[in-house]
């Protein structure tokens, strides 16, 4: 019998209790088919589980059963029983009643909600189909994925002095499936997910003892269970015959239309409805919201009215396509792809690489899984790359995984410097007399070392406000005068077009202009090539400029800040070159831009200690706690005073959820105070979608309304076309190299407001550039609709890029120098924080840097994280290393000796080594 069919009763009502205890795992389900593992801390609430377990069979949700090795070892089998349930609850032995684990404090953790939820499509067939093969994959499923989850349990190891985790193997779990999503006016939607609700226990056998679990390896590789589950469910599904369409953001049974998707997710729906009327675009955010919108459980609906209410929303049309989809799987069995594991490797290999040079082997797995949905199973994809693909070193226990190719770029690198050390002239008199006499000690001694230094690459580490541009006119002109030509380049456009020719660099360029222009390139020939904010280029870049140097033979002069954020692209090439290249750089540690305690703050900040700056931008009472009712209220007036007093001002905030709210407080205000004009126009707006070139190549991520811009000339299309996404077959995927891509959205804006420029390009007259990060005041419109500005220029209504520019990402911020900077970084912005954002977002004032948070503490904590990344290098050196033959053991002591200039050792008398022989 069908699951639908079993329920001739109306459904009994959930407990008040059992809603206020499952709030927190049934709210943020509600928005994804994502596995989220929520912590319990409340026996009640745990208890509630069970406690509901009445209506669990009667329609809705099926009866809950015992998992886990350590159910096995407590002798907990088969249906979930009420006194076994409530005795773990209570952290005692299901059988004896006995204490289970040692410590029993109040409010300690219970347990971990894990829940999975499968794609719309599938619990839409489930309902309308009856299915019982899709209920049995699901659990299946469910099971596989917990079992492996499980093999990872671990527990704390306190004793005798230690400190660390002990791998145990078992857990205790309550499985209890439901079948609908919460009502929206009273009638719910199909929604097959599960909760295991795992117990905070395991057995440590070789303590023999029941001991609390360590949970935050799983936490931290849920991304990776979520594939496992994923991939297992379709991957049986499909063995049932059923079709798998992969999409975006993850993968839906074929035939299954969206519009049919769409009319059962009503509760979606009403979260995003809520989501506009609040401006909240942020995913997580949006799960919030469930707590806000849901209803109660329907009580008065059986499965066989449900069902017949379901069906009546489906045309004959529809519900004849879901009975063929049936029809298909019963008579269709699935053909595996052989192919289809290995390409999805190469995928995650190309997505994962892009951006980092060293990644957990996980996320590599989990890249590719979801590539491969459908297609391959989870053995297939986990036993996939062959040795010659990737290095596996294991890192604080963690398997780390990067390529061969990374760490040939990274060598390239390193042997450039390594051998360029010495073996070159100075670039010009070291003791000449300095014509800025301004200059402070740091500066003057950075100066010297350039001008001084015999080495291929030259490395100036500088603080933010350091005065570091300064250095770099009295070092060129020193260069200069020795008969050489320096050629400056910057990561950005703002700070190359922008900041440095403002600066006296006229010719300041790109370094995608330098690594583009073979003309520009042929001209560096035997000079100096210098390139400021170094600490933005990544590995990959930064590898392509010494080999352009090394056909040149040009010198490389590099000043940046290591500490300040790093690049969207993978690797970190300046640690690699002082700590791998041993190049010694000159440190420029006095700052100019700031005064006082202010300056104090920012210094403790630029040497890495967050904590210590933190507490002195406190003491001066700039981190300002203010609730979530007047924050960023109060944000919003102070920016606009220090403004309407003539004073440069800046907003930054590290996450865009942030960002958009404290934005639309600042012009409710200036709109209050009259600066902005009317309600203002729309205007069309492109947005990137920030994928990788593996993810432009793919047809599954595109969708229909996406626009490609083209930044290079390409196959049948000019450099700037865009082109609309209608269908992914006519997309030209084999040149995603050459275009960008992005999604359509609309602005806002009036006259008064200032408005930021996302991307490179010019205005409507083609005469005037526009860098990306540049802000500008829209003094009116024209009859076309194109936006005019307060300094004469005029943009193209539809131009696309661009932004408010009241409050930017930290990343954005960085090169920026006003009087005054307000940072907005409250909880919900703690995942984008770490102490490169934070010195980065304080350092930009000269004046004053003033923060406005919902929770001091937390926020300070929070300074603990770093951005930085781990190298292939650093992979490398941990992974298992290779017999090395005797010659080449024999070469490396040589080289050793001549280094070191260690003596070799005496040779042995003629007749003993006739001996030997």
């Amino acid at each position: 019998m069908g699951l639908w069919r079993a329920t001739p009763r109306p459904l009994a009502l959930r407990s008040k209790r059992a809603r206020v205890a499952l709030s927190g795992s049934k709210r943020r389900a509600l928005a994804s088919d994502m596995l989220r593992i929520i912590q319990n801390a409340s026996a009640a609430g745990a208890k509630s589980y069970y406690s509901t377990a009445d209506y669990y069979v009667e329609g809705q949700e099926l009866a809950g059963r015992w998992g886990g090795r350590g159910a096995g070892m407590l002798g907990l089998s088969g249906e979930v029983d009420r006194q076994a349930w409530e005795s773990l609850c209570d952290n005692r032995h299901p059988r004896t009643g006995a204490p289970l684990t040692l410590r029993n404090k109040d409010h300690r953790t219970v347990g971990y909600d894990i829940n999975f939820h499968v794609p719309k499509s599938v619990s839409v067939l489930h309902a309308l189909t009856d299915d019982e093969r899709i209920t049995d994959a699901f659990r299946t499923a469910v099971r596989r994925t917990m079992n492996e989850l499980e093999a990872e349990a671990q527990s704390r190891v306190r004793k005798g002095g230690k400190c660390s985790d002990r791998t145990t193997g078992n857990l205790v779990w309550g499985e209890f499936v439901h079948l609908t999503s919460r009502p929206v006016d009273g009638v719910p939607d199909p929604h097959l997910h599960a909760h295991c609700f795992a117990f905070n226990a395991t057995w440590d056998e070789q303590e023999r003892a029941w001991k609390a679990g360590q949970f935050r390896g799983i936490k931290r590789d849920a991304p990776y269970f979520q594939a496992v589950f994923h991939s297992h469910l379709a991957d049986l599904l499909a063995g049932e015959g059923y079709g798998i369409r992969r999409t975006a953001k993850g993968w839906e049974v074929e035939g299954v239309s969206d519009r049919v998707i769409g009319l059962f997710s009503r509760r979606r729906d009403v979260i995003e409805k809520a989501a506009r009327e609040e401006g909240i675009t942020d995913d997580a955010q949006k799960d919030r919201l469930g707590a806000k919108t849901r209803e109660r459980k329907a009580t008065h609906l059986t499965g066989d009215q449900l069902r017949a209410e379901w069906r009546s929303r489906l045309a004959p049309d529809d519900l004849h396509a879901v009975a063929r989809i049936r029809q298909r799987a019963i008579a269709s069995p699935r053909i595996r792809d052989d192919r289809a594991a290995e390409e999805a490797m190469r995928f995650a290999i190309g997505h994962c690489f892009e951006r980092r040079s060293a990644v957990p082997e996980r996320q590599l797995f989990t890249e590719a899984l979801k590539h491969s949905v459908g297609r391959a199973s989870v053995e297939q994809v986990t036993r996939s790359p062959s040795p010659s693909e990737l290095v596996i070193g294991t890192v604080q226990g963690r398997r780390m995984a990067t390529t061969p190719h990374v760490l040939a770029e990274e060598g390239r690198m390193v042997e450039f410097a390594r051998k360029g050390r010495g073996t070159r002239k100075a670039l010009g008199d070291p003791d000449r007399l300095p014509t800025r006499t301004w200059l402070d000690r740091d500066q003057l001694r950075a100066v010297r070392h350039v001008l001084s230094s015999r080495d291929r690459v030259i490395v100036i580490r500088g603080a933010a406000g350091a005065g570091k541009t300064s250095l770099m006119q009295e070092a060129a002109e020193g260069i200069r005068e020795g008969g050489r030509e320096v050629f400056v380049f910057a990561p950005t456009a703002g700070a190359s077009r922008g900041v440095l020719r403002q600066e006296g660099f006229g010719a300041a360029d790109t370094v995608t202009r330098l690594l583009l222009d073979e003309t520009l390139q042929e001209r560096t020939r035997g000079q100096v090539i210098w390139i400021d904010e170094a600490g933005l280029l990544g590995s990959k870049t930064m590898a392509r400029v010494f080999d352009l140097a090394e056909r040149a033979d040009a010198r490389i002069v590099l000043s940046g800040d290591r500490r300040q954020h790093k690049s969207v692209e993978r690797g970190s090439p300046l640690r690699l070159l002082e700590e791998e290249a041993g190049v010694i750089p000159a440190e420029v540690r006095e700052i100019q831009r700031q005064k006082g305690l202010y300056k104090e703050a920012i210094k403790a900040l630029s040497e890495g200690r967050a904590e210590e700056g933190f507490d002195r931008l406190d003491g001066l009472g700039w981190v300002r706690e203010i609730g979530e009712r007047d924050r960023h209220r109060q944000l919003a007036a102070d920016y606009v005073e220090a403004v309407g007093a003539g004073e440069t001002a800046l907003v930054v905030s590290p996450t865009h959820l942030e960002k958009d709210r404290i934005t639309r407080e600042i012009r409710r205000v200036l709109r209050e105070e009259g600066k902005l004009d009317g309600e203002g126009r729309e205007i069309p707006v492109l947005i990137s979608r920030q994928l990788t070139e593996a993810e432009k190549a793919d047809p599954a991520q595109y969708q229909p309304g996406d626009v490609l811009l083209f930044h290079q000339n390409a196959r049948g299309y000019r450099k700037g076309e865009r082109i609309e996404a209608t269908g992914a077959a006519a997309l030209p995927l084999g040149q995603s190299g050459r275009f960008e891509v992005f999604h359509r959205g609309k602005l806002a804006i009036a006259p008064g407001d200032v408005v930021r420029i996302t991307r490179n390009g010019t205005t409507a007259d083609r005469k005037h550039a526009l860098h990306n990060g540049d802000l500008h005041r829209v003094r009116s419109f024209g009859r076309d609709g194109d936006i005019e500005l307060d300094n004469g220029w005029t943009i193209a209504r539809d131009f696309g890029h661009l932004d408010y520019g009241y409050v930017v990402t930290s990343h954005a911020a960085q090169g920026k120098t006003v009087d005054r900077v307000f940072v907005g970084q409250s909880a919900d912005s703690f995942a984008a924080t770490s102490r490169e954002q934070f010195y980065v977002s304080c350092s930009r004032g000269r004046k004053s840097a003033t923060v406005y948070t919902n929770d001091k503490q937390a926020l300070r904590a929070q300074l603990a994280r770093s951005e930085q990344q781990m190298s292939a290098r650093d992979v490398a050196a941990a992974g298992p290393r290779p017999p090395v033959p005797k010659i080449r053991q024999r070469l490396k002591e040589a080289e050793r000796r001549r280094l070191v200039r260690i003596p070799a050792p005496a040779r042995a008398p003629a007749q003993e080594r006739q001996h030997e022989r």
